[in-house]
């Protein structure tokens, strides 16, 4: 398996999807009896979430969502309900050094894939990002127009669009996670986010899945800095701040919708 940034997305060979099937059967049936074809699933969000809904989840050597020929191959050999879309470059650095390389897998293979989803009438979830946004007011809400700072978030962006343009019945999730520990030493005080670590996002966005909304979302939790989050899983973590004038320092979500959801649910606590 070959990693580009968090995710896995390439591949030159198709599902054996009887074995996957079989591999996955004790899931089936856990949540809202959906099944779920997760694109990238065995990246860092991904491996969260896969053990807990129905889901055959494609790896690197199994699908290769810019082809259309494959995606659809998977699609028709099983029944699906839906599509989680998580395949994408999302190491920014990479993104960046790979220009074309990032703008073909985040752009043109969204497209293959919500194109897929719409001529097969399945619901499509796209994993977008808090990079549509420049950083520098924060609370942004669902309404805000997208402003990327940097050629990552543009390629989101441009999937938002995409999946916009391809399907009627989606839902783009925006969100940010860190790994299950905070991997640096230090953390800074001025910076804010919404973000939260892998296994609690992947949480929030099962609950997503169930819930079936539609159009845009913002998912995180409580707007904190990154030395506050820092914090929850590192209790040593050395705070700093952040003098450089040309980073984000605001990037973070506005998630009251994400909290009405909930708590129309009676799941928000």
């Amino acid at each position: 398996l070959y990693y580009y940034g968090d995710i896995l997305f390439l591949s030159n060979r198709y599902l054996d999807l009887d074995d996957q099937l079989q591999k996955h059967k004790h899931n089936l049936g856990k949540m809202t009896g959906k099944k779920y074809l997760i694109t990238g699933g065995w990246g860092r969000l991904g491996s969260h979430m896969k053990d807990s809904i129905p889901s055959v989840a494609s790896r690197k050597n199994q699908m290769n969502i810019l082809s259309t020929n494959q995606v659809e191959y998977l699609v028709k050999t099983a029944k699906f309900d839906a599509i989680l879309h998580l395949a994408a470059i999302s190491n920014q650095k990479l993104a960046e050094k790979e220009k074309l390389l990032s703008y073909q897998v985040n752009v043109l293979g969204t497209r293959n894939v919500a194109e897929i989803a719409q001529k097969y009438s399945l619901k499509l979830y796209y994993i977008s990002t808090d990079y549509v946004f420049p950083g520098t007011k924060g609370n942004y809400k669902e309404t805000d127009d997208a402003s990327p700072a940097n050629w990552y978030g543009f390629t989101k962006y441009a999937g938002e669009l995409e999946v916009k343009n391809a399907i009627e019945d989606y839902c783009i999730i925006r969100t940010s996670f860190r790994p299950t520990k905070w991997e640096f030493p230090t953390a800074y005080t001025n910076v804010y986010t919404s973000a939260d670590y892998v296994d609690i996002i992947a949480k929030e966005i099962i609950l997503c899945l169930d819930y079936n909304l539609n159009d845009i979302i913002h998912i995180g939790t409580s707007i904190k800095s990154f030395y506050e989050l820092a914090k929850i899983r590192n209790p040593n973590i050395i705070p700093e701040k952040c003098h450089d004038q040309t980073f984000p320092k605001r990037r973070d979500l506005n998630i009251d919708k994400w909290l009405f959801e909930k708590k129309k649910r009676g799941t928000y606590e």
